[in-house]
């Protein structure tokens, strides 16, 4: 389960806004039922939090609310996926998190298609999959994954999935 610590800086998100925003879609991304995760990423996307004298750092706060949308709107579950052969589940590549990186929901993404085209028998969903990873251009951002280690990854699934 994720946990946040943001920088409180001059004229920042209220941390109490902040703090129960994270923690209902910490607790959506736990539990396997589809509405309650919808309901937490209407709720990412409609967050506005105020802004305080002292707040947590916009872009943090931003940053993270992009990542938890990602994970809720189809990132795996830890539990196999009933959708797969013999229950396997789909894996998600970890990057770090850099001050000027890819933007991170792009990336989880394309990550999430080549991870479903990976354990796939769909030879359809390979080269989709394949032709997506060749034509990836993402933007960069503040706080974004780490470039190197994006590159690097799709250099190895462009390989994997040829």
């Amino acid at each position: 389960m994720p946990s946040y610590e943001f920088s409180v800086v001059l004229r920042g998100y209220d941390p109490r806004a902040v703090d129960a925003l994270l923690a209902s879609a910490v607790a959506a991304l736990t539990t396997a039922d589809e509405s309650a995760r919808a309901d937490a990423v209407a709720a990412l996307r409609r967050a506005n939090p105020p802004v305080v004298m002292r707040g947590f750092d916009r872009a943090q706060v931003d940053s993270a609310i992009a990542s938890l949308t990602a994970q809720l709107e189809g990132a795996p579950r830890s539990d196999p996926d009933p959708d797969l052969p013999d229950g396997r589940s789909v894996h998600v590549a970890e990057f770090d998190v850099a001050l000027r990186g890819y933007d991170v929901a792009a990336v989880d993404r394309l990550v999430e298609q080549v991870g479903r085209a990976l354990t796939s028998e769909s030879a359809t969903a390979r080269a989709e999959a394949a032709i997506a990873v060749r034509q990836a251009v993402f933007a960069v951002k503040f706080r974004g994954y780490a470039r190197h280690q994006v590159d690097r990854f799709l250099q190895q699934i462009a390989r994997e999935l040829a």
